[in-house]
């Protein structure tokens, strides 16, 4: 079965090149729309059937330009969407963030001609196909992997709850909230409160 993609970048010359590596694989792949802007990206979501994303991280727009939080934004709505990163940015938080919202993979803007197709292949279900250039961080990352019921618990967070109301909406304990939320912490590196609400702030996790 065609699997129908949508592209996104703001670099026309980046499109093209994005179009000719998927055309080398057109028996399984079809470009059905691409996308210049975030605008314009969640419109072509909304009109346009598909199986898979492959987007730039950082894209302009008003609208959830921040790439973590179009990210998140596109998980949240379309949970089921294979969705291919592509960025030069190597932050351990932000490649966890991406692993956590369970992208299909990770890939670096300059290994991008090498590596799309691998990437595209891997059906391993543990975790995001990340290029070569991010491997390195490949232990780090596997620490800092959140569950989903830790990830949940920060997205519940993010949105104003306390650990009592999280823990009556999640029908668990008091004890095992707080515990998710230091576990979800200490994989981030974030040392306290002040530094958590500012992560959740920047990561547009409660959108």
């Amino acid at each position: 079965m065609t699997v129908r993609v949508i592209i996104a970048d703001d670099h026309p010359v980046f499109l093209l090149g994005l179009r000719g590596v998927l055309a080398s694989l057109a028996d399984d792949y079809q470009v059905v729309a691409e996308a210049h802007d975030v605008s314009e990206l969640f419109d072509l979501l909304a009109s346009h059937p598909v199986d898979m994303l492959i987007t730039d991280l950082n894209m302009p727009g008003d609208l959830q330009a921040d790439g973590v939080r179009m990210i998140g934004h596109i998980r949240q709505h379309y949970p089921q969407l294979a969705i291919v990163v592509i960025t030069m940015l190597s932050d351990p938080r932000i490649l966890a963030l991406l692993a956590a919202y369970q992208v299909k993979a990770v890939l670096n803007k300059n290994s991008l001609s090498q590596e799309l197709a691998a990437s595209l292949s891997n059906q391993d279900s543990a975790g995001p196909w990340f290029s070569e250039i991010f491997r390195h961080d490949a232990p780090r990352l596997a620490g800092k992997a959140l569950s989903a019921k830790e990830l949940e618990v920060l997205r519940l967070f993010a949105q104003g709850l306390s650990v009592n109301d999280i823990a009556a909406r999640q029908y668990r304990t008091k004890q095992t909230i707080s515990a998710q939320k230091l576990s979800a912490m200490r994989k981030l590196g974030l040392e306290n409160d002040a530094a958590l609400y500012r992560y959740l702030s920047q990561s547009g996790l409660g959108e």
